[in-house]
């Protein structure tokens, strides 16, 4: 967890230094890191009180600076200034101290304001500080407070001669800055005239400089009847010991424009100082109609710019302005800046070949960058602009993990060539570092080209400074494409609001899907009833643009299609895009599949044979290779399409996006009308394959040549379901954890006989839960399989004897295997999940239509609607998929099918895996109330979710359920996902040392099960480096067993530094001690194994998430 401002500041840092033209892994360790914070809303209000280190003390404000110089391994000072309003400026006054002192050489100054807790606003408001109408109006009559902003402001400050020297990108020269304090005035937050005036003059005797040459004062200004006149004051009083000349000088506050940055503000303010000498304007300060009654401007040397003011440069005469920033405790801060110097004028250069590198973390990101560099270059107005360019991305940048290079004549040659590395056509590698680059040739019309192919050979250490042209210059370029993400983590709850009493529980994470129902106790949370129904999505499809036309060129493909005809049309398509089709032999980099066009929606589904093709597929197409799915009749653009939807290809199609995000390959799921000639169908999917950019997980659909893409839209709520009268409820699953909650639910909001169905026996647990029921409903249990149709037909019948008609069915059952590779399920595996969702789907289904039933709901999960959240679960993706495109096929002769495609019930069921269910969960009372709200709406509905409090807040039950309170007591846990038997933890050591204790054997067999998993030879980076996640490394686990025959700890992975370090604790069979007490410590982390599994479920045992879980405790994080 980690707080957002570290993460801004972070990469904020990185683009200011690609920006200054200094490599950021370069930057000289003698820098300081200077940064200007007052809010720690983040920790505050969204992390556990306790102060650990992973949350609480590593999310304090000193450490915003200390992690930007632990980042960049800098020694110089770092530190965090806290001065409310003036931190930020008062950071680089300090800054420019130090390096003045010689502490450091050069710094890092940045100032961060996000806002993340409510609270602060609404102190804010009670100190009458926020402008109630909602504008900052500094300087203008109606005045009235200011309007809070975010940002995050970073620069890079050095000696002039050194940045000179250096051939740095100067933005502007720091003349000279002063700090001081308004001493004891009227009040605490009160400005005092006086000291702002001192600051200012002490600021202008610092830089040794008048006023005469300033054209811009950025005030603090911010916009409030009692500060503005102060500093107006303040300002007039310190001029005029040096001129007596009125309205000469523009005035402004940036507050009108972004709002109040508080401890950015200061750094924010010289940005706009720099880029008005940059552009030459000063730009208008907003909302002024009528100037403050309190200033009489025309009696001081300023003028409020109200609109643009021209700012041009005058031969020797440098432009200057100046930057205040006062704190609310009275920490003032005034900061002097003069333009940069010109640089010398440059000949024109011969036109010459140029190269230029491009260089990322990632091969996505190198592709991304590219496409960014191709725009700079493509406006290159010269060879000389062009020089300048690639000598700043080949010096001005770090060398990362992944790169390649473009060389050619002019800028515009550069750009075709940069696009066509961001199209794939061009081949990015992973640099070796044991591969250093052969010396530059002797003959320089040669270099150009050996370097582009020992780069993209992956060789390291390139001499790249040799290779820019002389007198070049760092310029402006694109810097670094981060990638986005998102990592919110709120605070647990303390309570949840309710008459009962509040038990909070801790639950432990498992690597399992997000809901599914596993045993468990059934309390019963708040009351949803006075819940908002959570946001819920449905999917609708509107017209898009065609693909940009974009080319294959380069890129080699397999075509699988069991239509000839087809077959031939989609090569012959392929190929005119560019494409190369791969012989047979040949593993290609890229498929584009079509799937059989489906027979009749009544034949009940047969995925085996998918299954075993589609776990092939996802073993051909390589790490950052590229799929294209073609389905048919698996989407439901518009109302005509319900009729035709066989949801066993919407699934497959879902089941093949999953495992794309899975094995890290980009695809696209195209849906297309069989009714469309061959040859248009064949240009629809060469269209979308030559359009595929690294990453993307694109869906389309055509119907009658028109392109169409998928948009989540809020569902609407459904009619209100009377549960109440004759007849029964049926309820599939009812005693997993999910299925008691509803089973509860549905008593609660007044059905009076339910039905509970499933595998397992009832055992006490069970039987004390449907006893604490009966007092207010007739509830039984009957066991059977509902992927048996006879079966559930028997029960069904069981309970219309007694009960009467079927009013509903609410389906929960369902199961999961083990968290791990698709590449590695066999189907008899994936079929056990894959049986209650499908058969067991259409089962429930077909009897409520036969019994005559008003509704069925599906209990699914959002990994069948999300990939990401399918990866290690394809299998249980497919059958959640299925189950959404079944309730989207339903028609209205019959009951209302609705599909909820859940998040992580939190503390409910089998949890979600964390990293996941960070942003994807609900709470009880919000899934209770969602239920309710969405029941009777029909087709599939998604709940996202969002971060939800952990640990879960459970609420006690009522009163008048005591009896149902007794099956808290001895609570059936959740299963967890389930290991191989030969994993268990604690029983089984490896029945010997890999390769019989050859180091070299156990380095090679480890090496060969890297390449396996990961598709590469990762060499002696550090596996910390590899950015390991739980599946990976289960993945590498499973490996490693298969090609040694032995039993491995899946925490060596972890422990270990290197791929040498884990061949080397391989070999010495490097073993944790056994408990003293005998009791396995993971499992007991874990929680309880289930017990008595129902017949064909997987085994339950410790998830892999319980077993990494230690390695914390050792101090073995991961880096991210």
């Amino acid at each position: 967890m980690l707080d957002p401002q570290v993460r801004w500041l972070l990469r904020t840092a990185w683009e200011a230094l690609e920006s200054a033209g200094i490599a950021p892994l370069s930057t000289p360790a003698a820098t300081g890191v200077f940064v200007g914070a007052s809010y720690q809303h983040y920790k505050d209000y969204n992390l556990a009180p306790e102060l650990d280190a992973p949350s609480g003390l590593g999310n304090h404000n000193a450490f915003l600076a200390n992690r930007v110089s632990y980042f960049l391994d800098l020694s110089g000072p770092s530190m965090t200034i806290d001065t409310l309003c003036s931190s930020s400026l008062v950071a680089l006054h300090t800054a420019v101290r130090s390096i003045r002192s010689g502490e450091c050489d050069q710094a890092i100054v940045a100032g961060v304001r996000l806002a993340m807790s409510p609270l602060h606003y609404t102190a804010m408001r009670n100190l009458r500080a926020l402008s109630p109408t909602g504008a900052s109006r500094a300087f203008d009559a109606g005045a009235d407070g200011f309007v809070p902003g975010e940002g995050v402001v970073t620069v890079v400050v050095k000696p002039l001669v050194d940045a000179v020297r250096d051939g740095d990108r100067v933005r502007g020269v720091i003349r000279g800055s002063a700090v001081n304090h308004g001493g004891r005035t009227s009040g605490l937050t009160v400005p005092s005239s006086a000291a702002q005036r001192r600051v200012i003059v002490a600021a202008l005797r610092d830089a040794g400089v008048g006023v005469e040459g300033f054209g811009m004062v950025e005030a603090h200004g911010t916009g409030t009847s009692l500060g503005d006149p102060i500093e107006v004051e303040g300002l007039t009083r310190a001029w005029r010991g040096f001129t007596s000349r009125t309205q000469f000088c523009a005035i402004g506050s940036l507050k009108s424009n972004i709002g109040h940055l508080e401890p950015a503000a200061g750094l924010a303010g010289l940005v706009k100082v720099l880029l008005s000498l940059e552009h030459q304007v000063v730009p208008p300060t907003l909302h002024v109609v009528r100037p403050n009654d309190h200033i009489r401007f025309e009696d001081t040397p300023f003028f409020v710019a109200d609109q643009p003011v021209p700012w041009p440069r005058v031969a020797g005469a440098p432009r200057r302005a100046a930057v205040s920033a006062f704190g609310m405790g009275g920490v003032n801060a005034h900061v002097i800046v003069e333009e940069a110097p010109l640089p010398a004028t440059r000949e024109p250069l011969p036109q010459q070949s140029h190269l230029v590198k491009v260089s990322a973390a990632t091969e996505a990101a190198v592709r991304r960058l590219a496409a960014a560099y191709a725009d700079s270059f493509a406006a290159a107005p010269d060879d000389r602009a062009t020089a300048d360019l690639c000598h700043t991305a080949n010096v001005g940048r770090s060398s990362l993990d992944y790169q390649t290079a473009v060389s050619g004549p002019t800028g515009q040659a550069l750009a075709e060539q940069l696009r066509a590395v961001a199209d794939g056509r061009v081949p990015v590698a992973r640099v070796d570092c044991h591969r250093p680059a052969d010396p530059l040739p002797a003959d320089p019309a040669q270099r150009h080209a050996v370097v582009v192919d020992q780069v993209r050979q992956g060789r390291a250490d390139v001499d790249w400074a040799a290779l820019s042209v002389p007198g070049s210059r760092i310029v402006a370029l694109p810097t670094y494409p981060f990638d986005q993400g998102r990592y919110w983590h709120t605070r647990p709850a303390a309570t949840v609001t309710g008459p009962a009493p509040v038990t909070t529980v801790e639950l432990p994470p498992e690597h399992t899907p997000p809901v599914d129902p596993g045993p468990a106790d059934g309390g019963h949370s708040g009351n949803p009833a006075s819940m908002p129904a959570p946001e819920a999505l449905v999917i609708r499809w509107r017209p898009a643009d065609p693909p940009p036309g974009a080319s294959a060129y380069g890129v080699t493909v397999r075509v699988v299609v069991a239509d000839w005809d087809l077959s031939g049309a989609v090569s012959a398509a392929l190929a005119a895009r560019g494409a190369d089709l791969a012989p047979d032999g040949v593993n290609p980099r890229a498929l584009v599949v079509v799937d059989a066009v489906p027979g009749s929606a009544d034949t009940a589904p047969d995925l085996r044979g998918f299954w075993g093709q589609l776990r092939s597929y996802a073993a051909t197409v390589p790490p950052q290779g590229r799929m294209v799915w073609v389905a048919h009749r698996s989407a439901t653009v518009d109302e005509a399409d319900r009729a035709l939807l066989d949801p066993e290809a919407a699934a497959r199609a879902f089941a093949v996006r999953a495992a794309a995000a899975e094995n890290r390959f980009t695809v696209a799921v195209l849906d297309l009308d069989p009714a469309d000639p061959v040859e248009i169908r064949a240009r629809q999917i060469a269209a979308e394959f030559a359009a595929l950019r690294p990453g993307a997980d694109t869906v389309v659909a055509y119907r009658g040549g028109v392109r169409y893409v998928p948009t989540p839209s809020a569902a609407r709520p459904g009619p209100p379901a009377d549960l109440t009268g004759d007849g029964y409820h049926l309820v599939t699953g009812g005693l997993g954890a999910v299925g008691r909650r509803l089973v509860t639910h549905l008593v609660t909001r007044g059905a009076r006989r339910v039905g509970i169905v499933g595998r397992s026996p009832v055992d006490g647990a069970a039987e004390d839960f449907l006893r604490g029921l009966r007092p207010e409903a007739e509830v039984d249990y009957q066991r059977c399989d509902v992927a048996d149709p006879a079966a559930l037909t028997a029960a069904a019948a069981s309970f219309a004897r007694r009960w009467g008609r079927l009013r509903g069915i609410v389906h929960c059952s369902g199961g999961v295997n083990q968290f791990g590779s698709l590449r590695r399920r066999q189907w008899p595996e994936a079929a056990r999940v894959t049986a209650p969702k499908v058969a067991g789907s259409r089962n429930v289904i077909r009897l409520a239509r036969t019994e005559g039933a008003d509704h069925v709901a599906l209990v699914s999960s959002i990994a069948g609607a999300l990939p990401d959240a399918g990866r290690g679960l394809v299998d249980y993706a497919l059958a959640n998929a299925y189950q959404l495109a079944l309730a989207g096929q339903a028609g209205d002769d019959g009951p209302t099918v609705t599909a909820h495609a859940w998040p992580n019930w939190s503390g409910i069921g089998m949890a979600a895996d964390e990293s996941f269910s960070a942003g994807h969960s609900i709470t009880l009372d919000q899934a209770l109330a969602g239920f309710d709200a969405y029941l009777l709406t029909g087709g599939a509905v998604v709940f996202p979710g969002s971060a939800v409090p952990q640990p879960t807040t459970v609420s006690a039950p009522p009163p008048q359920a005591a009896h149902r309170a007794a099956s808290t007591a001895h609570p059936e846990p959740a299963p967890a996902a389930p290991l191989p038997a030969d994993s268990a933890v604690g029983d089984a050591a490896p029945a010997g040392p890999p390769s019989d204790g050859d180091p070299g054997g156990a380095y090679r067999l480890v090496r060969d099960a890297f390449v396996d998993v990961l598709g590469e030879d990762p060499g002696d980076l550090p596996l910390r480096d590899l950015g390991l996640d739980s599946l990976v490394i289960a993945d590498l686990t499973s490996a490693i067993e298969r090609l040694s025959g032995t039993t491995v700890d899946p925490s060596l992975v972890m422990r270990s530094r290197t791929m040498a370090d884990l061949a080397a604790r391989l070999t010495d069979r490097a073993e944790p001690p056994a408990p003293a007490s005998g009791t396995d410590p993971v499992i007991r982390a874990a929680g309880a194994v289930p017990s008595a599994p129902g017949p064909g479920d997987p085994v339950p045992t410790a998830s892999l998430s319980a077993l990494l879980r230690p390695l914390l405790a050792t101090g073995q994080q991961p880096r991210h």
